[in-house]
């Protein structure tokens, strides 16, 4: 073999192993890239919000949503609605002593909603509240739910304390048993009394659940007066404030449903990964890039 020969074949064969070894490296490289990636997904989790959009913002995708966590903004990765994702409304009658001259007038506002809300998507929970409280199971019948609605009787006897609180709580991890919309929409006087969840787990249940939460308010009597005196439903006023819901106070049955209605069929959830959660209640906030803030909730609330 010619000294020309000799020094191709080397040339060759170190050409090949440097190839070799090149290969061997940018394949390590990509692992340490996929397994930092891995690590990165490993790291974040997914959590949901409810906002409320108006008539100017209906065409809003997910690339037009940004997700503020206290000091953090985040993209939106989804935004959906019914009838794409399923509805779940409890709607929780105030079935109190006091409300004996009124109940039938919740009655008609709970069917309202429900002959306006009901479509394949959209399951019902009637529950009451009451000195015995009773939670219904889930329905997609919408007749059903109505009957349930028809069937509450109210409390007789003296005035009594109302477990308002436990009635809407045993509601909300019931319908958060189910993926989808979250709403719960309570009819009644709203002064609880006797009730084992104090507000701030409502709240936190709320928070925690992505559920909306509706307040109409009926009674025989003014709801209105002096703040040191007027305590009808203040809890429920803010809770409504802090869930993207709507708070309303002896409205017409017919005004009323139908703003609730347009309400809930306004509401989005929306997806967002937080990088690195911490337990406990993180403020929230939902903006459009064109920065106007939407209604949402205030706070989600992290175990």
């Amino acid at each position: 073999m010619s000294q020309r020969s000799r020094l191709v074949t080397l040339n060759t064969g170190r050409s090949r192993s440097l190839q070799t070894a090149a290969g061997i490296v940018v394949a390590t490289i990509f692992v340490v890239l996929l397994a930092s990636v891995g690590t990165a997904r490993a790291d974040s989790h997914q959590y949901s919000v409810v906002a409320r959009i108006d008539a100017n913002s209906a065409g809003l995708t997910e690339r037009d949503i940004v997700v503020r966590l206290e000091n953090v903004s985040v993209p939106a990765m989804t935004i959906k609605a019914s009838p794409d994702i399923p509805r779940n409304i409890a709607i929780v009658m105030d079935a109190g002593p006091d409300q004996a001259k009124v109940l039938s007038k919740e009655k008609d506002l709970a069917i309202a909603l429900m002959n306006g809300l009901s479509d394949a998507g959209t399951s019902f929970t009637v529950a009451s509240a009451a000195t015995s409280s009773k939670t219904q199971a889930p329905t997609l019948d919408r007749s059903v739910a109505i009957e349930h609605i028809r069937e509450i009787t109210g409390d007789n006897g003296e005035r009594t304390n109302v477990p308002i609180y436990d009635a809407l709580g045993a509601a909300i991890r019931q319908i958060s048993l189910a993926p989808g919309l979250r709403v719960i929409i309570f009819v009644g006087e709203g002064n609880d009394g006797g009730s084992s969840v104090t507000y701030a787990e409502l709240r936190r249940l709320a928070e925690s659940n992505h559920v909306t939460v509706y307040a109409a308010l009926v009674a025989e009597h003014s709801l209105r007066g002096a703040r040191s005196i007027l305590r009808y439903g203040r809890n429920l006023q803010e809770l409504t404030l802090d869930t993207a819901g709507l708070f309303f106070e002896n409205q017409k049955t017919a005004k009323a449903a139908e703003q609730i209605r347009e309400s809930v069929r306004r509401l989005r959830l929306i997806t967002f990964v937080m990088p690195f959660p911490q337990p406990g209640r993180c403020k929230i906030s939902v903006s459009s890039l064109r920065g106007k803030r939407l209604p949402a909730q205030k706070a989600i609330s992290l175990p």
